[in-house]
């Protein structure tokens, strides 16, 4: 029989190789699950992950911060709904910005905006509601801007722009009416402003 001091020392030993094994067997069934995981995660840099800007188109609508009118934006796209502050998004617009005249606003500017989620091959419009009317009810002059966000510039470029007058509460006016073909071009001879309602397309 062995000394009790080796006898120790072996079961000491003995210890020390079974925590050995049982960590390197740990460490590598976890290397081994990683292994067989590394076909399916998905690791993209970031040039994958942002490709080329698709493009917008923007409508924007001014008036006087000294005017405490709520004037609406209603825009439309190619075969979508009308877009507003009722229903801010459609398929291919989004209103960004719903400005209520002076009311909760920390701004001094009266704007509103949309934009699209790519261009579209079609119809775009444009309409403006006087919703609230200031205290004077004097008739409101408001600007509406449409600008293009083409993929092959990345830059905002205004291609119209045109004034309106509003005189009456509830009362809706068709600005801007246009066509985009395949090459994000204005289609010679597609502006106008011919009245058709987006307040009832909601």
């Amino acid at each position: 029989m062995l000394p009790v001091k080796q006898e120790d020392y072996l079961d000491s030993l003995q210890s020390d190789t079974i925590f050995r094994d049982v960590t390197l067997l740990a460490l590598s069934g976890f290397i081994a699950i990683v292994i067989l995981l590394l076909p399916w995660l998905n690791f993209q840099s970031k040039d994958l992950v942002i490709k080329e800007p698709v493009g917008s188109v923007i409508f924007e609508l001014f008036w006087s911060e000294r005017v405490d009118a709520d004037l609406d934006l209603w825009v439309a796209g190619p075969s979508d709904h009308s877009v507003g502050y009722a229903q801010p998004a459609g398929q291919v617009f989004n209103l960004l910005r719903d400005d209520r005249g002076l009311t909760n606003d920390h701004t001094p500017l009266n704007y509103e905006i949309s934009f699209t989620r790519g261009i579209v091959v079609g119809e775009y419009q444009a309409n403006v509601h006087l919703f609230k009317q200031d205290a004077s009810k004097k008739p409101i002059e408001a600007t509406v801007v449409a600008s293009l966000v083409t993929p092959d510039r990345g830059y905002r470029k205004e291609i119209l722009q045109k004034k309106v007058v509003l005189l009456n509460e509830g009362k809706e006016k068709t600005v801007l009416r246009f066509k985009l073909d395949n090459n994000f071009k204005l289609v010679p001879g597609s502006f106008n402003s011919l009245r058709r309602s987006l307040l009832g397309n909601i």
